[in-house]
C-alpha cells in the first residue's frame, strides 16, 4: 500500500498539518524540522495525491509558460529562471510552444485555463487583449512578458525596444556609415515595431536614406538566402539585425559570400541571454536581460496568485548597447 501523509507524520514526529506546510509551502517551518520532514518522505517513498490535494486547496501547483519559440535563446533563458523560481514554492512549470501561432495558443490557453493551472506567463502572438480575455477566467493570474498587447489589463513585463538599438545606429553612423541594413520579420508586434522605428528614427534624424535597406526575414529563427542576398551590394556597410538568431544566419551568409563581419562591413547583432552563442567578437551587441525578465516575471506571478488584489504592474527592463571596442567586457 502506498505510504500515508500520517505516517510521514508519525515517522518525522511532528504533525499531519506540519508535512502538509513542508510539502505545499504554504507556512513557515523551521528548517531542523523541514528536514525530518523531507528525510521522512525519501525514507518512506512518500508520494503526495497531487489530485486530492488540488481538491483541498483549489490549486493544482502548475504555471504554464506560453513561449511563442522555444529554440530562440531568449525565451529558453526565460524559461529556465522562472522556473527555478517557481519551483522553490513548490510549483511545476509547463511550457507551450505555439511557434509564433494564434490559434495554438488560443487552443492552449482554452484547454490549460479550465481548471489545469494555477496561472500564466504568456508571451502572446496576439496584438490585442481582446480576443484573449474571453478565454480566460477572470480571477487567473496572468503575467504577460516581452510583447505589449492593446487594452491589456494584466500585468506585463517588458524589455526597452528602442533606446539600446537607437544607440547602435547612432554608433554607426558616428562610424561613418550612411547605408545601413536592416532586417525585420513580416508581423505587428510590438518589439518588432520598436525597433523598426529606433532603426528608422535614427537614421531619419541624419537625413538618411531606408527605403531600400530594409529586409524582411521568416518570424521563426531563420531565413531564406535569397532573402540575404541583397545585403552583399557593395554600398551596404553596415547591419543591424535585432535578433540572435537572425543575427547568427545573417553573419553566416556574409562570411559564405566572403564579407567578412567586422572587416568588410559592420554589424550589430543581438545577445539574447547569458548562454554561450555563437556570435562573431568583432561585431557589436545589444544584450537583452532575459534571464532578470524571466525572475521578474516568476516572482511576479507568485505575488499575483497570493495578492490579487495588488494593482496591475508594468515593469520595463532595459537592453544594453556594447560597441564591439567593449565585447571584451561581456
Amino acid at each position: 500500500m502506498p505510504t500515508s501523509i500520517r505516517e510521514v507524520a508519525r515517522h518525522a514526529g511532528v504533525s499531519i498539518a506540519t508535512v502538509s506546510h513542508v510539502i505545499n509551502n504554504t507556512r513557515y517551518v523551521k528548517e531542523e524540522t523541514r528536514k525530518k520532514v523531507q528525510d521522512s518522505i525519501e525514507q518512506l517513498g512518500y508520494c503526495p495525491n497531487a489530485i486530492a490535494r488540488s481538491f483541498k486547496t483549489g490549486r493544482h501547483n502548475l504555471i504554464a509558460f506560453i513561449t511563442p519559440d522555444i529554440a530562440n535563446p531568449f525565451y529558453s533563458a526565460m524559461i529556465e529562471e522562472v522556473e527555478a523560481v517557481i519551483s522553490a514554492k513548490g510549483y511545476r512549470l509547463l511550457i507551450c510552444n505555439t511557434k509564433e501561432d494564434a490559434v495554438k495558443e488560443a487552443d492552449a490557453l482554452r484547454v490549460l485555463a479550465n481548471g489545469v493551472v494555477d496561472g500564466f506567463i504568456i508571451a502572446s502572438a496576439f496584438l490585442s487583449y481582446d480576443p484573449i480575455a474571453k478565454m480566460l477566467p477572470a480571477n487567473l493570474p496572468v503575467i504577460f512578458v516581452d510583447r505589449s498587447l492593446e487594452n491589456n489589463p494584466c500585468d506585463t513585463l517588458l524589455i526597452d525596444n528602442y533606446h539600446a538599438l537607437q544607440k547602435g545606429i547612432e554608433y554607426l553612423i558616428h562610424q561613418g556609415h550612411t547605408h545601413i541594413a536592416y532586417i525585420t520579420v513580416k508581423n505587428q508586434l510590438s518589439t518588432v515595431i520598436e525597433r523598426r522605428a529606433a532603426y528608422e528614427d535614427t537614421m531619419a534624424s541624419h537625413h538618411l536614406p531606408t527605403d531600400d535597406l530594409v529586409f524582411i526575414a521568416n518570424p521563426l529563427s531563420s531565413l531564406f538566402s535569397d532573402n540575404l542576398a541583397p545585403l552583399l551590394r557593395e554600398d551596404i556597410t553596415a547591419i543591424a539585425v535585432p535578433n540572435a538568431c537572425l543575427s547568427t544566419e545573417v553573419l553566416t551568409f556574409l562570411e559564405e559570400h566572403g564579407r567578412i563581419p567586422g572587416k568588410d562591413i559592420e554589424a550589430i547583432g543581438y545577445k539574447e541571454s547569458n548562454q554561450p552563442q555563437y556570435i562573431n567578437p568583432s561585431i557589436s551587441l545589444i544584450s537583452q536581460p532575459a534571464e532578470a525578465l524571466g525572475r521578474a516575471a516568476g516572482h511576479q506571478l507568485l505575488e499575483r496568485m497570493s495578492n490579487p488584489d495588488l494593482p496591475t504592474c508594468r515593469t520595463i527592463l532595459s537592453a544594453t548597447f556594447i560597441p564591439k571596442t567593449d565585447r571584451h567586457k561581456i
